[in-house]
């Protein structure tokens, strides 16, 4: 158990007991799944109230705090995929890209089946002119499930990366796996008479 974390369990436990929620009784020892089961929940209980604490600052522009209080819910549940997007966007935004790479490559490391994790790392590397890197990261966005409308900046990164006929592949990839999609539709059908017309 982490510092934080033992921290954070005291903190939860003493808050319970004065609040008269939990009694000495609730804090016997118990069995190791019980126990396991009561720290998931208090650690869930922990981070929620972070998160929502967060929203406040956020909206106040007090970026700083944001990133620090995304820090302590990471150091307490490093599943919580939210919190590294949100402190790296705020990172990249106040143009701290080395700390927003190295916060997105700790997110991944510790959640590497995240799709929402790869497509940020993506659009900030895309932003940032990576092609190839933002690339990578947003065919991983589309191996691990990323959703359908976030599946298009694959292809139209590999278009504004002059990569046109790997764009419409992956357009009429899309197409197949979603026959409605009205958006790889039009730039499928504009991408492949662009090509016609350059032969």
């Amino acid at each position: 158990m982490t510092r934080v974390t033992a921290v954070a369990a005291l903190t939860l436990c003493s808050i319970l007991l004065l609040a008269g929620l939990a009694t000495a009784a609730d804090l016997a020892p118990v069995s190791a799944a019980e126990a396991e089961k009561r720290a998931a929940e208090s650690r869930d209980a922990l981070t929620e109230m972070l998160w929502v604490g967060m929203d406040p600052l956020w909206h106040e522009g007090k970026g700083d705090e944001c990133v620090r209080l995304s820090r302590e819910i990471i150091g307490i549940d490093p599943h919580f995929v939210e919190a590294y997007t949100g402190a790296a966007w705020l990172l990249w935004s106040a143009k701290r890209d080395e700390e927003a790479t190295a916060l997105y490559q700790q997110g991944l490391a510790a959640n590497p089946d995240s799709p929402d994790l790869y497509f940020d790392f993506g659009f900030f590397l895309r932003d940032r002119k990576k092609y190839d890197q933002a690339i990578a990261m947003f065919r991983k966005a589309n191996e691990t499930g990323i959703i359908q409308a976030k599946r298009h900046m694959l292809p139209n990164t590999l278009e504004e990366a002059g990569h046109k006929r790997e764009a419409l592949a992956e357009w009429r990839a899309l197409l197949k796996r979603f026959p409605g999609d009205p958006v790889a539709k039009m730039k499928a059908a504009r991408l492949a008479q662009e090509l016609k017309q350059g032969q």
